[in-house]
């Protein structure tokens, strides 16, 4: 198994708020290639991921990582799992796209969120 939960958010999940979040961390060896946060929603487990390298046994890994999620989420009684991605900038990220295809991810939707620092 390559995900551990931690008992706060790791400095690379600081863009998301830490509010009722299980943090993850993702794992292979010695090597941590990922941090996650999780958390429940009505009928979904919302997901944010950041990876830290890409490379194709990181994407193996990943592929089973995503199979511990999907049974974690069935678990909580959820139906779906809906990904998130925050990031600066107004353009779409077209690796993301194809990257959660490849997940199994469908439905892509484009969400915008502003910020105001008060």
């Amino acid at each position: 198994m390559s995900v551990r939960e931690l008992a706060s958010r790791p400095g690379s999940m600081a863009h998301v708020p830490d509010c009722g979040y299980r943090w993850l961390e993702l794992w292979r060896g010695d090597a941590i290639y990922g941090h996650a946060a999780i958390r429940e929603l009505e009928d979904a487990v919302e997901l944010h991921l950041e990876m830290h390298s890409w490379r194709k046994s990181v994407f193996l890994e990943l592929r089973r990582d995503l199979n511990w999620l999907r049974a974690e989420t069935r678990r909580l009684g959820k139906a779906r799992i809906l990904g998130m991605r925050a990031g600066h900038g107004t353009d779409v990220d077209e690796k993301l796209c194809r990257f959660a295809g490849l997940m199994g991810f469908g439905n892509m939707l484009t969400i915008q969120v502003m910020e105001l620092r008060v």
